[in-house]
Protein backbone atom coordinates (compact mmCIF):
# COMPACT_ATOMS: atom_id res chain seq x y z
CA UNK A 1 0.00 0.00 0.00
CA UNK A 2 1.35 3.06 -0.74
CA UNK A 3 2.09 5.78 2.03
CA UNK A 4 1.75 9.38 2.38
CA UNK A 5 4.77 11.73 2.42
CA UNK A 6 3.48 12.79 6.08
CA UNK A 7 3.08 8.72 6.67
CA UNK A 8 6.36 7.66 5.94
CA UNK A 9 8.15 10.61 7.48
CA UNK A 10 6.48 9.31 10.97
CA UNK A 11 6.86 5.86 10.00
CA UNK A 12 10.61 6.74 9.81
CA UNK A 13 11.41 8.71 12.66
CA UNK A 14 8.77 6.27 14.93
CA UNK A 15 11.41 3.30 13.80
CA UNK A 16 8.32 1.62 11.53
CA UNK A 17 8.56 0.74 7.76
CA UNK A 18 8.68 2.92 4.55
CA UNK A 19 8.06 2.09 1.35
CA UNK A 20 10.23 4.58 -0.58
CA UNK A 21 12.65 6.76 -0.24
CA UNK A 22 11.39 10.21 0.76
CA UNK A 23 13.44 13.32 -1.03
CA UNK A 24 13.59 16.42 0.52
CA UNK A 25 15.21 19.74 0.43
CA UNK A 26 15.04 22.83 1.83
CA UNK A 27 13.70 25.13 -0.59
CA UNK A 28 13.38 28.48 1.61
CA UNK A 29 16.53 30.23 0.92
CA UNK A 30 15.68 29.92 -3.05
CA UNK A 31 12.47 30.83 -2.07
CA UNK A 32 13.41 34.16 -0.09
CA UNK A 33 16.03 34.88 -3.00
CA UNK A 34 12.96 35.35 -5.65
CA UNK A 35 11.18 36.78 -3.02
CA UNK A 36 13.75 39.47 -2.39
CA UNK A 37 14.76 39.70 -6.44
CA UNK A 38 10.60 40.73 -7.10
CA UNK A 39 10.78 37.35 -9.42
CA UNK A 40 8.59 34.80 -7.30
CA UNK A 41 6.08 33.79 -9.33
CA UNK A 42 2.58 34.41 -7.36
CA UNK A 43 1.55 30.93 -7.60
CA UNK A 44 4.03 30.26 -5.56
CA UNK A 45 3.84 33.13 -2.44
CA UNK A 46 2.26 32.74 0.95
CA UNK A 47 1.98 29.34 2.58
CA UNK A 48 -0.12 27.48 -0.38
CA UNK A 49 1.87 28.45 -2.92
CA UNK A 50 5.19 27.22 -1.21
CA UNK A 51 2.90 23.62 -0.56
CA UNK A 52 2.27 24.29 -4.22
CA UNK A 53 6.33 25.01 -5.31
CA UNK A 54 6.97 21.70 -3.25
CA UNK A 55 4.44 19.74 -5.36
CA UNK A 56 5.69 20.98 -8.46
CA UNK A 57 9.26 19.54 -7.52
CA UNK A 58 8.29 16.46 -6.11
CA UNK A 59 9.80 17.63 -2.79
CA UNK A 60 8.53 16.66 0.55
CA UNK A 61 7.75 20.08 2.03
CA UNK A 62 9.24 19.62 6.07
CA UNK A 63 10.32 23.43 6.64
CA UNK A 64 9.71 26.76 6.33
CA UNK A 65 11.33 30.05 8.60
CA UNK A 66 9.35 33.11 8.03
CA UNK A 67 5.75 33.37 6.91
CA UNK A 68 5.87 35.79 4.21
CA UNK A 69 2.93 37.04 3.52
CA UNK A 70 2.99 38.72 7.15
CA UNK A 71 4.96 41.36 8.51
CA UNK A 72 7.63 40.91 10.22
CA UNK A 73 6.70 40.32 14.10
CA UNK A 74 8.62 38.98 17.14
CA UNK A 75 12.07 37.15 17.38
CA UNK A 76 13.54 34.29 15.00
CA UNK A 77 15.20 31.40 16.75
CA UNK A 78 17.20 31.46 13.41
CA UNK A 79 18.18 35.06 13.71
CA UNK A 80 18.69 35.14 9.59
CA UNK A 81 16.32 38.07 7.92
CA UNK A 82 13.76 36.22 6.35
CA UNK A 83 11.02 38.23 4.76
CA UNK A 84 7.86 38.24 6.45
CA UNK A 85 7.15 37.04 10.75
CA UNK A 86 9.23 34.08 11.68
CA UNK A 87 8.43 30.81 11.98
CA UNK A 88 9.09 29.12 15.61
CA UNK A 89 7.06 26.43 15.24
CA UNK A 90 5.06 25.85 18.81
CA UNK A 91 7.05 29.01 20.82
CA UNK A 92 7.09 32.56 20.69
CA UNK A 93 9.57 34.05 22.94
CA UNK A 94 11.02 37.81 23.43
CA UNK A 95 13.68 39.29 26.06
CA UNK A 96 10.96 41.41 28.18
CA UNK A 97 12.09 44.57 29.88
CA UNK A 98 15.39 44.76 27.74
CA UNK A 99 15.40 47.72 25.16
CA UNK A 100 16.39 45.98 21.52
CA UNK A 101 16.62 48.76 19.41
CA UNK A 102 17.12 48.04 15.21
CA UNK A 103 18.55 50.64 12.78
CA UNK A 104 19.20 49.94 9.39
CA UNK A 105 21.69 51.79 7.17
CA UNK A 106 22.19 50.85 3.91
CA UNK A 107 22.92 47.15 3.60
CA UNK A 108 24.05 47.18 7.52
CA UNK A 109 21.58 46.35 10.29
CA UNK A 110 22.42 47.40 13.67
CA UNK A 111 21.11 45.41 16.89
CA UNK A 112 21.10 46.99 19.74
CA UNK A 113 20.69 45.23 23.08
CA UNK A 114 20.46 47.97 26.51
CA UNK A 115 20.64 46.67 29.34
CA UNK A 116 21.52 49.34 32.32
CA UNK A 117 23.86 51.73 31.51
CA UNK A 118 26.02 49.15 28.79
CA UNK A 119 24.98 48.67 25.52
CA UNK A 120 26.14 45.46 23.15
CA UNK A 121 25.57 45.81 18.96
CA UNK A 122 25.25 43.26 16.79
CA UNK A 123 26.22 44.59 13.18
CA UNK A 124 25.41 42.17 9.84
CA UNK A 125 25.74 43.37 6.47
CA UNK A 126 23.61 42.46 3.35
CA UNK A 127 25.37 40.62 0.53
CA UNK A 128 23.64 41.18 -2.56
CA UNK A 129 25.09 38.50 -4.59
CA UNK A 130 24.36 35.77 -1.87
CA UNK A 131 20.80 36.89 -0.55
CA UNK A 132 21.91 36.51 3.35
CA UNK A 133 23.41 38.41 5.68
CA UNK A 134 26.49 38.16 7.61
CA UNK A 135 27.79 38.91 10.38
CA UNK A 136 30.51 41.87 11.31
CA UNK A 137 30.15 42.44 14.60
CA UNK A 138 28.99 40.03 17.39
CA UNK A 139 27.13 42.23 20.46
CA UNK A 140 29.66 40.40 23.25
CA UNK A 141 33.70 40.40 22.69
CA UNK A 142 34.56 40.43 26.06
CA UNK A 143 34.19 38.28 28.32
CA UNK A 144 33.88 40.10 31.63
CA UNK A 145 30.53 40.68 29.71
CA UNK A 146 29.13 37.44 30.07
CA UNK A 147 27.11 38.53 32.78
CA UNK A 148 25.60 41.38 31.29
CA UNK A 149 24.16 38.11 28.65
CA UNK A 150 23.29 36.51 31.90
CA UNK A 151 21.18 38.96 33.07
CA UNK A 152 19.48 39.48 29.30
CA UNK A 153 19.05 36.05 29.32
CA UNK A 154 17.08 36.02 32.53
CA UNK A 155 14.11 38.52 30.95
CA UNK A 156 13.62 35.74 27.93
CA UNK A 157 10.15 34.58 28.69
CA UNK A 158 8.95 32.33 26.29
CA UNK A 159 4.67 31.71 25.36
CA UNK A 160 2.75 28.81 23.72
CA UNK A 161 1.90 29.47 20.00
CA UNK A 162 0.24 26.29 18.71
CA UNK A 163 -1.95 28.58 15.75
CA UNK A 164 1.10 28.39 12.93
CA UNK A 165 2.16 25.26 13.77
CA UNK A 166 -1.76 23.74 13.35
CA UNK A 167 -2.36 25.68 10.40
CA UNK A 168 0.76 24.68 8.57
CA UNK A 169 0.25 21.31 9.13
CA UNK A 170 -3.42 21.33 8.05
CA UNK A 171 -2.77 23.42 5.00
CA UNK A 172 0.10 20.74 3.89
CA UNK A 173 -1.51 17.60 4.88
CA UNK A 174 -0.32 14.00 3.87
CA UNK A 175 2.15 16.23 1.76
CA UNK A 176 4.57 16.67 4.43
CA UNK A 177 5.30 17.99 7.99
CA UNK A 178 6.11 21.65 9.47
CA UNK A 179 8.84 20.43 11.42
CA UNK A 180 9.36 22.42 14.37
CA UNK A 181 12.29 24.27 15.64
CA UNK A 182 14.01 23.99 19.08
CA UNK A 183 15.72 27.20 20.74
CA UNK A 184 19.21 26.92 19.90
CA UNK A 185 21.07 25.07 22.27
CA UNK A 186 23.40 26.92 24.59
CA UNK A 187 26.77 26.41 23.38
CA UNK A 188 24.95 27.20 19.80
CA UNK A 189 23.51 30.17 20.84
CA UNK A 190 27.21 31.58 22.07
CA UNK A 191 28.55 30.77 18.97
CA UNK A 192 26.29 31.64 16.33
CA UNK A 193 24.38 34.58 17.76
CA UNK A 194 26.31 36.43 20.77
CA UNK A 195 30.05 35.70 20.81
CA UNK A 196 31.53 34.22 17.68
CA UNK A 197 33.82 31.47 17.22
CA UNK A 198 36.84 33.26 17.72
CA UNK A 199 35.68 35.50 20.65
CA UNK A 200 34.22 32.28 22.52
CA UNK A 201 37.44 30.04 21.61
CA UNK A 202 39.51 32.59 23.61
CA UNK A 203 36.81 32.56 26.18
CA UNK A 204 36.62 29.18 27.32
CA UNK A 205 40.60 29.52 27.32
CA UNK A 206 40.95 32.36 29.26
CA UNK A 207 37.90 32.01 31.40
CA UNK A 208 36.00 28.41 31.16
CA UNK A 209 33.99 29.56 34.56
CA UNK A 210 32.36 32.89 32.77
CA UNK A 211 31.65 30.68 30.13
CA UNK A 212 30.05 27.49 32.10
CA UNK A 213 27.89 29.97 34.02
CA UNK A 214 26.77 31.41 30.71
CA UNK A 215 26.09 28.11 29.56
CA UNK A 216 23.79 26.94 32.57
CA UNK A 217 22.24 30.19 32.14
CA UNK A 218 20.72 29.80 28.99
CA UNK A 219 20.30 26.00 29.63
CA UNK A 220 17.98 26.92 32.52
CA UNK A 221 16.09 29.36 30.42
CA UNK A 222 15.18 26.35 27.40
CA UNK A 223 13.55 24.94 30.01
CA UNK A 224 10.63 26.97 29.36
CA UNK A 225 10.52 26.47 25.81
CA UNK A 226 10.77 22.64 26.18
CA UNK A 227 7.90 22.25 28.85
CA UNK A 228 5.76 23.89 25.94
CA UNK A 229 7.59 22.01 23.38
CA UNK A 230 6.57 18.84 25.28
CA UNK A 231 2.89 19.68 25.73
CA UNK A 232 2.75 20.80 21.85
CA UNK A 233 0.88 18.84 19.01
CA UNK A 234 4.01 19.35 17.36
CA UNK A 235 6.19 15.13 16.76
CA UNK A 236 8.89 16.27 15.55
CA UNK A 237 11.37 18.84 16.14
CA UNK A 238 14.80 20.16 15.43
CA UNK A 239 18.20 21.53 17.07
CA UNK A 240 18.56 24.20 14.68
CA UNK A 241 22.26 24.51 15.97
CA UNK A 242 24.17 24.53 12.27
CA UNK A 243 26.67 22.09 13.82
CA UNK A 244 29.81 21.40 12.20
CA UNK A 245 32.73 19.33 13.11
CA UNK A 246 35.22 21.71 12.04
CA UNK A 247 34.38 24.04 15.03
CA UNK A 248 32.81 21.42 17.43
CA UNK A 249 34.22 18.55 17.69
CA UNK A 250 36.51 19.82 20.47
CA UNK A 251 33.89 21.77 22.61
CA UNK A 252 30.98 19.37 21.72
CA UNK A 253 31.81 16.57 24.83
CA UNK A 254 32.20 19.44 27.36
CA UNK A 255 29.68 22.07 26.45
CA UNK A 256 26.36 20.33 24.71
CA UNK A 257 26.61 16.41 25.20
CA UNK A 258 25.10 16.61 28.63
CA UNK A 259 22.43 19.05 27.12
CA UNK A 260 21.12 16.81 23.86
CA UNK A 261 21.26 13.63 26.16
CA UNK A 262 18.76 15.54 28.28
CA UNK A 263 16.58 17.31 25.95
CA UNK A 264 16.43 13.78 23.63
CA UNK A 265 15.51 11.97 27.02
CA UNK A 266 12.91 14.66 28.14
CA UNK A 267 11.55 14.52 24.60
CA UNK A 268 11.54 10.69 23.79
CA UNK A 269 9.60 10.56 27.58
CA UNK A 270 6.56 12.31 25.50
CA UNK A 271 6.68 10.61 22.41
CA UNK A 272 8.70 13.75 21.04
CA UNK A 273 11.46 13.35 18.11
CA UNK A 274 14.38 15.31 16.91
CA UNK A 275 17.15 15.69 13.96
CA UNK A 276 20.32 17.55 14.44
CA UNK A 277 21.16 19.96 11.75
CA UNK A 278 24.65 19.26 11.08
CA UNK A 279 25.42 20.99 7.52
CA UNK A 280 29.59 21.17 7.86
CA UNK A 281 32.17 18.96 8.00
CA UNK A 282 31.34 15.68 9.46
CA UNK A 283 34.55 13.62 9.73
CA UNK A 284 35.13 12.31 13.83
CA UNK A 285 32.16 14.24 14.76
CA UNK A 286 28.99 12.60 13.73
CA UNK A 287 29.71 10.07 16.13
CA UNK A 288 29.62 12.66 18.92
CA UNK A 289 26.30 13.18 18.13
CA UNK A 290 24.96 10.26 17.88
CA UNK A 291 26.22 9.25 21.05
CA UNK A 292 23.70 11.66 22.46
CA UNK A 293 20.17 9.45 21.73
CA UNK A 294 19.60 11.85 18.67
CA UNK A 295 16.95 10.43 15.95
CA UNK A 296 18.22 11.85 13.05
CA UNK A 297 22.03 13.67 11.62
CA UNK A 298 20.30 16.32 9.13
CA UNK A 299 22.03 18.05 6.27
CA UNK A 300 24.52 15.87 6.02
CA UNK A 301 27.06 17.04 3.18
CA UNK A 302 29.08 14.71 1.66
CA UNK A 303 31.74 14.71 -0.85
CA UNK A 304 32.21 15.93 -3.26
CA UNK A 305 31.58 19.06 -1.16
CA UNK A 306 32.22 17.73 2.05
CA UNK A 307 34.87 15.84 4.03
CA UNK A 308 33.08 12.21 4.15
CA UNK A 309 31.93 9.82 1.14
CA UNK A 310 27.97 9.55 1.21
CA UNK A 311 29.06 5.67 1.53
CA UNK A 312 31.03 6.61 4.80
CA UNK A 313 28.42 8.25 6.41
CA UNK A 314 27.05 5.22 8.57
CA UNK A 315 30.45 4.45 9.81
CA UNK A 316 31.02 7.89 10.65
CA UNK A 317 28.24 7.61 13.02
CA UNK A 318 28.76 4.53 14.44
CA UNK A 319 25.11 3.71 14.42
CA UNK A 320 22.86 1.21 12.25
CA UNK A 321 19.89 2.47 13.32
CA UNK A 322 20.18 6.56 13.66
CA UNK A 323 18.81 8.52 10.48
CA UNK A 324 20.93 9.53 8.05
CA UNK A 325 19.46 12.80 6.12
CA UNK A 326 21.09 14.49 3.10
CA UNK A 327 23.29 12.97 0.67
CA UNK A 328 22.85 15.37 -1.95
CA UNK A 329 25.43 18.85 -1.83
CA UNK A 330 22.53 21.57 -2.80
CA UNK A 331 25.59 23.49 -4.86
CA UNK A 332 25.22 20.61 -7.22
CA UNK A 333 21.92 21.89 -8.26
CA UNK A 334 23.73 24.74 -9.51
CA UNK A 335 26.16 25.72 -12.80
CA UNK A 336 29.03 24.34 -10.88
CA UNK A 337 28.19 20.45 -11.49
CA UNK A 338 26.92 18.69 -14.59
CA UNK A 339 24.02 16.96 -14.87
CA UNK A 340 25.66 13.79 -14.85
CA UNK A 341 27.31 14.58 -11.66
CA UNK A 342 24.15 14.35 -10.11
CA UNK A 343 22.48 11.42 -11.34
CA UNK A 344 25.72 9.82 -9.94
CA UNK A 345 25.54 11.26 -6.64
CA UNK A 346 21.61 10.67 -6.62
CA UNK A 347 22.42 6.83 -7.27
CA UNK A 348 25.27 6.84 -4.48
CA UNK A 349 22.59 8.27 -2.45
CA UNK A 350 19.87 5.36 -3.61
CA UNK A 351 22.51 2.29 -3.06
CA UNK A 352 23.15 3.57 0.94
CA UNK A 353 18.95 3.83 1.73
CA UNK A 354 19.18 0.22 -0.07
CA UNK A 355 21.88 -0.75 2.17
CA UNK A 356 19.73 0.52 5.08
CA UNK A 357 16.38 2.43 5.15
CA UNK A 358 17.03 3.82 7.57
CA UNK A 359 18.18 7.20 5.46
CA UNK A 360 16.30 10.09 3.74
CA UNK A 361 17.64 11.74 0.87
CA UNK A 362 18.20 15.04 1.73
CA UNK A 363 19.64 18.79 0.09
CA UNK A 364 22.81 19.64 1.84
CA UNK A 365 22.17 22.14 3.11
CA UNK A 366 19.68 24.68 1.34
CA UNK A 367 18.82 25.13 -1.93
CA UNK A 368 20.91 28.00 -3.39
CA UNK A 369 19.81 31.38 -4.94
CA UNK A 370 21.06 30.30 -8.54
CA UNK A 371 20.04 26.51 -8.79
CA UNK A 372 18.26 25.36 -11.71
CA UNK A 373 14.97 23.68 -10.90
CA UNK A 374 14.78 21.08 -13.26
CA UNK A 375 17.80 19.79 -11.79
CA UNK A 376 15.68 18.61 -8.44
CA UNK A 377 12.67 17.71 -10.46
CA UNK A 378 15.14 14.87 -12.07
CA UNK A 379 15.96 14.10 -8.98
CA UNK A 380 12.74 13.64 -7.84
CA UNK A 381 12.30 11.51 -11.15
CA UNK A 382 15.46 8.95 -10.21
CA UNK A 383 14.18 8.68 -6.72
CA UNK A 384 10.05 8.08 -7.59
CA UNK A 385 11.60 4.94 -9.19
CA UNK A 386 12.77 3.58 -5.76
CA UNK A 387 9.90 2.59 -4.04
CA UNK A 388 8.57 -0.43 -1.98
CA UNK A 389 4.57 -1.69 -1.54
CA UNK A 390 5.61 -4.17 1.39
CA UNK A 391 4.93 -2.23 4.42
Amino acid sequence: MELSNRENLLNIFRGKPTNRILWIADLTYWRDSQIMKGTLPDEYLGIDGFLKLHKDLGVVPYYIYALDEEKPDGMSVHQIGSPGRPYNGVFRYSFEGVDIETIRNGDTIETIFHYKEKTFVQKKVYLPQSFCYAFIQYPFQKIEDLRYLRKIYEKCIFRPHYSDYLDIAEKWGDEGIPIAPLPRSPLSALIVDWMGIEAFSYGQMDDPDEIQKTIDCIDEVNDQAFQIIIQSPAEIFHFCDNLSGANYSSFFPRYAADYYIRRFLQLHQDGKKAAVHIDGSCKGFLHQVAETGADALEALTPDPVGDVLVEDLRKESQSENIILWGGIPAVMFTPFFTQKDLIKQTNRVIEQWQRNPRFIAGSADQIPPDADLDSLRLVSELLNHERRFDS
